[in-house]
């Protein structure tokens, strides 16, 4: 990508991934001289049962039938999540910002809307105010926020509160659809 023309998920993602996992991450910049990043884990003098990492026991992806509107300002992750919930049965309205899942959902004709997975931060309208929006014109309407910002960015937005639903990025096909999967069957 041209250069500002990034979304700044990579080095978010990367932050997410290495607090994740205890550690942290240092930045040092020069003008002329570039930028260095280290990163940094914590010691173990040897692997123990505990620290052992196992391989994923893989969730089994759950179908659906209803219909989604999955807002994300990242074309290849909206793409790759569409793809991945429309494989499994889901009829899936698309929207590259809050505004236009405005418009998405006004217009939409058909099934009603039974869930709304948008990102947090996005241009033109956050997934926030889209969400409060959309739950005055659709009752009982479920909504699961995304994001691949640390905590720190997103803690205003209030996704982080306990009786808000968050799946952080990057996520797995199978984390996706077992999510969307368990809030519909939630009564």
């Amino acid at each position: 990508l041209p250069e500002g023309k990034g979304t700044g998920l990579g080095l978010a993602t990367c932050q997410t991934i290495i607090k994740q996992c205890n550690g942290c991450i240092a930045v040092q910049s020069e003008p002329g001289k570039g930028t260095k990043f280290k990163i940094y884990f914590p010691y173990a003098e040897e692997a123990t049962k505990s620290t052992i990492v196992q391989p994923a026991r893989l969730k089994p992806f759950l179908r659906g039938t209803e219909t989604v509107l999955l807002v994300e300002d990242e074309p290849a992750v909206r793409n790759l999540a569409c793809n991945i919930l429309e494989s499994q049965g889901y009829n899936v309205l698309r929207a590259n910002n809050g505004q236009e899942g405005l418009r998405v959902a006004r217009e939409s004709k058909g099934q009603p809307i039974r869930l709304v997975i948008t990102d947090v931060i996005m241009p033109h309208m956050s997934g926030t105010v889209m969400a409060e929006w959309l739950k005055v014109t659709l009752p009982g309407l479920k909504v699961l926020f995304t994001s691949g910002y640390t905590d720190d960015a997103i803690a205003k937005f209030g996704v982080l509160d306990p009786n808000v639903a968050f799946l952080p990025k990057p996520y797995t096909p199978s984390a996706l659809t077992y999510r969307v999967r368990e809030m519909l069957d939630e009564k």
